[in-house]
């Protein structure tokens, strides 16, 4: 009988602290990289007049339900149309000075986009009726919508709604 411990017993597992720390950091490094840190920024002068709409004594029917806003492809750029009042082309600044003439945000603003525009093109007119004292702005395909098949690669978009969440009234 042997009490004496041996010395070739096995040495104690040893945690490896520089191995987790090169790990992290790349994965920190990775996740620094990959992130974008930048939101979409919109500057908007935002001078119309907060003494609000001239609504009183009207019935329910009184007003339209939305404010149709066209925009059609032209040769010129983008033919814009705020119900029967036609603005010059590609014009979107007019967009939010006529809107904030009439100045009834209770009624929602419709924008009928030509399929043959841009994103930018229909950005440019959303961004200008946000800009507006309106609150509410849906856009839609100006043509009926077409039928595609399962599978198809067209996209078209039925209805999209925005709500202005920076008005201050």
């Amino acid at each position: 009988m042997n009490f004496r411990p041996r010395k070739d017993t096995a040495p104690e597992a040893v945690f490896q602290m520089t191995a987790m720390v090169d790990v992290v950091f790349i994965l920190l490094a990775f996740f620094v990289l990959a992130s974008e840190f930048r939101s979409v920024e919109r500057d908007f002068a935002m001078g119309y007049e907060q003494s609000g709409p001239q609504t009183e004594g009207l019935a329910p029917g009184d007003l339209p339900p939305h404010i149709p806003v066209y925009l059609r492809r032209t040769d010129k750029g983008v033919g814009i149309r705020i119900a029967q009042a036609v603005l010059r082309d590609d014009d979107f600044d007019a967009i939010r000075a006529k809107l904030t003439e009439i100045n009834v945000p209770s009624i929602g603003v419709r924008i009928l986009a030509d399929p043959q525009l841009t994103v930018e093109q229909v950005a440019r007119a959303i961004d200008a009726v946000l800009g507006s004292p309106m609150k509410q702005v849906s856009v839609s395909e100006d043509s009926p919508p077409r039928s595609t098949a399962v599978g198809s690669s067209d996209l078209t978009v039925a209805s999209i709604h925005w709500e202005n969440v920076t008005s201050g009234g």
